[in-house]
């Protein structure tokens, strides 16, 4: 994990669980599951190729997996997960992401 993640100096931030109280409390619950309290969460386009069959009477589509391709311009829905809880909420009015 980069160094500059975890420095984030989370208790002076206006983000805070409002499903588990998480605040990023140093030594909190959230650590056995994550190198940081929260993570981000978008929705993004993902395409593939794939193969189509008759399978007994059921369509079968196999998916090239390797040939998948992620549109990370068509994100939507972003909102925050806690890693303590696993629940999501709503970014903060105001914040700004940017995406390096």
């Amino acid at each position: 994990m980069s160094d500059v993640f975890e420095q984030s100096p989370w208790l002076e931030l206006p983000i805070c669980c409002p499903h588990c109280g998480n605040h990023g409390e140093p030594d909190g619950a959230w650590e056995a599951n994550a190198w940081t309290p929260f993570k981000l969460i978008e929705e993004v386009v993902r395409s593939s190729e794939f193969m189509a069959a008759d399978d007994g009477g059921q369509l079968r589509l196999t998916a090239n997996a390797c040939d998948e391709s992620v549109d990370s311009e068509s994100g939507t829905n972003l909102r925050i997960e806690c890693m303590q809880c696993f629940q999501l909420f709503a970014m903060p009015e105001g914040a700004h992401v940017q995406f390096e």
